[in-house]
């Protein structure tokens, strides 16, 4: 979170500004950023926010359907 207030906080996002935060972040974070498929955010991005909205909702919706089968499994 805190990265994110620092580039919002930030007027430009130039190279040196957000080479200098990822210095900053966390070694597994750093790691897991190579593993990002931006193609997805791509695609996310073309999405109307309405449209957005609907799909983060729906996910909502699956997970908790998920973790109440998996409570009710364990009994």
């Amino acid at each position: 979170m805190l990265v994110a207030a620092q580039l919002s906080a930030t007027p430009s996002a130039d190279p040196l500004t957000i080479d200098a935060l990822l210095e900053n972040l966390d070694p597994e974070v750093r790691a897991a950023i190579d593993d990002v498929d931006r193609t997805l955010i791509a695609l996310t991005l073309q999405q109307s926010p309405w449209s957005r909205l609907r799909s983060a909702t729906r996910m909502a919706q699956t997970l908790g359907r998920l973790r109440r089968a998996l409570a009710s499994q364990r009994g």
